[in-house]
């Protein structure tokens, strides 16, 4: 079990670069929130390219679909902060989703009226 409690200890310091330090509310949020989100996104392109060479073993290509799905998760992560983040601004976003629930095909007249 310690072996275990050392693994995830180690897995967190990992994932510390991707904490974002600020505040929802302060001005340096965002900054912060453009740094982390761009070294995500270009992680996520140097993996799919990478995946995308025949040069890589079997244990090669499954270690990036890994990272790959980590780093999917923690671009969800930062999505979630940036809708509280405008959220407290007074902003309130809508997914597709929630939209899709409630259409009734008549867009335009809810729209209009």
């Amino acid at each position: 079990m310690e072996n275990l409690e050392l693994k995830l200890l180690e897995e967190l310091s990992k994932l510390e670069q991707f904490g974002l330090k600020n505040p929802v509310d302060a001005k340096a949020f965002w900054k912060e929130w453009q740094s982390v989100f761009t070294k995500v996104k270009l992680s996520q392109i140097a993996i799919r390219t990478l995946l995308e060479t025949k040069d890589l073993d079997r244990e090669e290509v499954i270690y990036l679909k890994q990272k790959m799905n980590l780093l999917r998760d923690i671009e969800t992560y930062l999505k979630e902060l940036k809708e509280v983040a405008l959220q407290v601004k007074g902003y309130t976003l809508f997914s597709p989703e929630e939209s899709e629930e409630g259409n009734d095909g008549d867009d335009l007249d809810d729209f209009l009226f």
